[in-house]
């Protein structure tokens, strides 16, 4: 077992965490999301690509995580931040068969 150095006097050292939101990408393309299910934490950030050469509106209307970004041009993004644990059902109102599930877990 490694032992600790002593730093100024002191036998044990205190150890910080730092919790990073992580960044996902979805792209959609063809009239479909790139993934049908995506599993993300609460305060992750998904940013949506338009990678299509139709326009997109996702939106969710699941409650804890209803949101509209709006018309999304071919080639913007567009960033959706889930903050709390739901099953969100996302689709887009252009293209109602494009259907992506995001599973937000503490």
């Amino acid at each position: 077992m490694k032992k600790l150095p002593i730093v100024a006097g002191m036998t044990c050292c205190a150890f910080a965490a730092t919790a990073w939101a992580a960044a996902l990408t979805v792209e959609q393309r063809d009239r479909s999301f790139g993934v049908t299910e995506l599993e993300v934490k609460a305060g992750d950030t998904v940013t949506f690509v338009n990678n299509d050469i139709y326009g997109h509106n996702v939106y969710s209307d699941t409650e804890g995580a209803i949101f509209d970004i709006g018309l999304q041009e071919p080639g913007e993004t567009r960033d959706v931040t889930f903050d709390e644990a739901v099953v969100a059902k996302l689709r887009c109102r252009i293209h109602p068969r494009m259907r992506l599930q995001v599973t937000v877990t503490e």
